[in-house]
């Protein structure tokens, strides 16, 4: 019986074709067992480990177990009645000086500028439109952190009441808590105007060139 003869050529190329096939395989099936590996490895971190963020908080409210800083003493919130805003100290008094409307008005320095007020509240309020001259309500923040004097941090508080006047500083209880010279500033102050928002704007100005702690925010 006759046999055929092999070509041998033909057996190398398809044993080198099935070699690839085999190995193109090999690889898939390794990178796909490498996958389900580290699937598996990252839900088990994801189930057992701790995480470590900790949610965002307002308030200073603890949450997570972790204390979040805040500062023990709030800004007090004044409103002022604001006429101009100038660059240099003597440019606000020669504006001032030729405006008679602003003669019960204060100059406050912050930041760099010096702003003419003529009230101060501690209430919504609103400029009063019919005036010859134009102006805006302010807000702005007031920070006594750093002030070492608790007597000027209650002076600062003092002021947010409403009805100020003289017979309400005369009436206070315990005057040493606060600067000895209220009592002289108050008084130079209401012979000229009993207007709680005035009386307001005077003490304040007047302490706050005082102490450098006083911090203005706008």
């Amino acid at each position: 019986m006759p046999f055929r003869k092999k070509n041998p050529k033909k057996m190398i190329l398809m044993a080198g074709l099935q070699g690839l096939v085999i190995g193109v395989v090999g690889v898939l099936l390794f990178g796909l067992l490498l996958n389900i590996a580290n699937d598996r490895k990252v839900e088990g971190e994801a189930s057992g480990g701790k995480n470590t963020e900790k949610p965002a908080t307002e308030n200073g409210k603890e949450t997570g177990g972790e204390k979040v800083e805040t500062s023990a003493e709030p800004s007090l919130t004044f409103k002022a009645k604001q006429y101009g805003m100038f660059s240099t100290k003597e440019s606000a008094i020669s504006f001032m000086a030729v405006e008679p409307s602003l003669e019960r008005a204060g100059i406050v320095q912050a930041e760099g500028q010096f702003y003419i007020w003529s009230d101060l509240y501690v209430k919504e309020t609103a400029a009063v439109s019919t005036e010859a001259l134009p102006s805006f309500i302010k807000n702005f923040y007031v920070s006594t952190s750093s002030c070492e004097n608790p007597k000027v941090k209650n002076m600062m508080t003092l002021l947010t009441e409403e009805n100020l006047s003289k017979n309400f500083f005369d009436s206070i209880a315990s005057k040493e808590k606060y600067p000895d010279d209220l009592a002289t500033i108050v008084q130079a102050i209401t012979t000229f105007s009993d207007s709680p928002s005035v009386i307001r704007l005077h003490v304040f100005t007047h302490y706050l060139e005082q102490n450098d702690c006083i911090k203005l925010n706008f």
